[in-house]
Order: C-alpha cells, then structure tokens, then sequence
C-alpha cells in the first residue's frame, strides 16, 4: 500500500474506522482517522486488504448486503466450549470470533485441561480475538471470559424463557427437538455449550438440564470438538440469519 490509500479498521468497542495512509517511514505509518457512521449493523463487502485485492475482480459484480432485519434478528450469541488440548481451542475462538459470536466463556469439565492451567491460555486466546478482530471487520467486539465450571456457567447465564435459551450439544441424540424447533421464539440471547472430546459427563448432563439448558444434536457423525464447536456456531447463525425465508409446515402438528 501507499500514500493516499484507504483501509477499514475496527477498534476494541467494535467501532469501524476509515483509514487514509499518509506517510509510510521505516519504522512506523501515519494514518488519517475518520469514524465510519453506523449504517444500523448492515455487512456489506470490503475489500481483502492482507492480499491487496480489490473488489471488481475477486467479487460479485454487485456488492452483497445483507438486509438489517435478518440482522435484528439475530440474538445476542455465547459459545461456552471446553479447554481443549493444544492450540485447538485458538481456532475454535478465530472462527468464532469471525462468526460474530459476543461472548466466549471457556469451560472445565471432568475431561477437559484443568482449571489451574486456564490462566495463561485465557490470555492467549484474548490475542487470538483481536487478530481475528482485525482480520474479519466483525462489528461485534467479541470477549473471552475467565474460565467456568458448568455449575457457575448454569448460575451465570442461567436460561430464563422468552428471553435467553441454552442449548447443550452432545454425540449422542438427547435432543428433544430440532434446533429450528428450540429456535422458533428468538430470544434476545443465545447460549451454545460444546464439550470436550468424549463430550460431557452424566452428572454435567444433568447439571445442565436442571440449569434449563436443552440438548441438541448435531447428527450421526462422531465430530472431533473443535469441529462441533465451529459446527453448532455456524448453524445457529445461519437458522437466524434465515429466519425470514423459512417456511413454517414443518412445525406444524
């Protein structure tokens, strides 16, 4: 890039920003800093400024927006996900992240990395979250909470009808509806629990299901955590973000 060009930026509180280059030197670039009006949440396309790209090329010849209703639809989205072992979790979180999810509350369990190993992982996934906030353009600030245990998750986002559901995916079909079923009413908060490898244990089972959280099931095939976790995400958000175009025979009896 040089002088003169011009590239989306977003700050911590999720604000965008037009920034115009005006100096580049070896060690530093001067920016012009403008605060982009908000234009009610509306995504529309932007161009890939890690490849240089610009939008004619690589893009539809109309730019894509999706409509702001489907955005107001949308509820305000937690993913609570197990520590996993290794870097796994990092891309759970970059994915999540990209995806629009608000809160992401990392969870002990019975088979997960222990509570007294969390510290330092917190941290690095709050890095991972502002990469993938500089990368994606998300508009929602995306924050990564101190670590739970399921009963301090069910007494710190317990589910209160018409208001926030929660749902808790397992291997095995627990659910006792459809996703779109659980779905139907839109609640103002949403909040997605995913397991460890092996997934959850029959006493956190219970403690979620006492907690008002509902099993779901994401089918027949046997998903490595992560893979759930990134699954569970985009499912919900697409059924949302759908929502006007559903038909509804299938619910009814």
């Amino acid at each position: 890039m040089v002088p003169g060009d011009t590239l989306p930026a977003l700050g911590p509180d999720g604000i965008a920003y037009s920034c115009t280059i005006i100096t580049i030197g070896k060690d530093c670039v001067s920016l012009s800093v403008t605060r982009v009006p908000n234009l009610g949440n509306r995504v529309g396309y932007k161009p890939d400024i890690r490849t240089g790209r610009d939008s004619t090329e690589h893009a539809p010849s109309a730019r894509p927006t999706l409509a702001t209703p489907a955005l107001e639809a949308m509820p305000r989205l937690i993913l609570a996900v197990a520590l996993l072992k290794g870097s796994k979790l990092d891309e759970v979180v970059r994915a999540a992240t990209e995806a629009g999810v608000s809160s992401i509350i990392p969870l002990t369990t019975s088979r997960s990395v222990p509570k007294e190993h969390a510290a330092g992982r917190i941290e690095r996934l709050r890095r991972v979250v502002s990469e993938a906030l500089g990368q994606s353009g998300s508009s929602i600030p995306t924050k990564v909470t101190d670590a739970l245990s399921i009963s301090e998750l069910c007494a710190s986002v317990a589910p209160v009808p018409g208001k926030r559901l929660g749902l808790f995916f397992h291997e095995a079909p627990l659910a006792q509806a459809s996703i779109h079923r659980y779905c139907t009413d839109v609640p103002s908060e949403l909040v997605a629990c995913v397991g460890p490898e092996g997934g959850f244990d029959d006493d956190e089972i219970q403690t979620l299901t006492d907690g008002g959280f509902r099993p779901a099931w994401l089918g027949p095939t046997v998903l490595r955590a992560e893979t759930a976790a990134i699954f569970a995400v985009a499912s919900l958000r697409l059924i949302f973000l759908e929502r006007s175009s559903w038909s509804m025979t299938e619910y009814r009896e």
